[in-house]
């Protein structure tokens, strides 16, 4: 069982870092637009519900909450996949 549950935080580790990788390749094409062509250093939010306020976003904060993003909408179905990916080549194994 302890096997398991090690295999089962590989798997979640190295999905994590595959969202990780999404993330800072986008900010990454991101931060080449700002020094390319300029631009502030942190983001301006609106709200569609609430236009009347602003909110100012830092660099780590959009990356904090892209991964949180990806994360909740992804991370279940990678970690499904990735089983059935490992079952499937521990068959051819056997």
């Amino acid at each position: 069982m302890k096997e398991l549950n090690q295999l089962e935080k590989q798997l979640q580790e190295r999905s994590v870092k595959e969202l990780e990788e999404v993330v800072d390749t986008f900010l990454n094409s991101v931060a080449k637009i700002k020094e390319k062509y300029g631009g502030n250093r942190s983001y301006h939010y609106v709200d569609e519900q609430d236009t009347k306020g602003t909110m100012c976003i830092a660099p780590s904060t959009i990356k904090h909450h892209l991964l949180y993003m990806l994360k909740e909408n992804h991370l279940e179905s990678m970690l499904r996949h990735k089983s059935k990916e490992l079952l499937a080549k521990l068959d051819l194994m056997s």
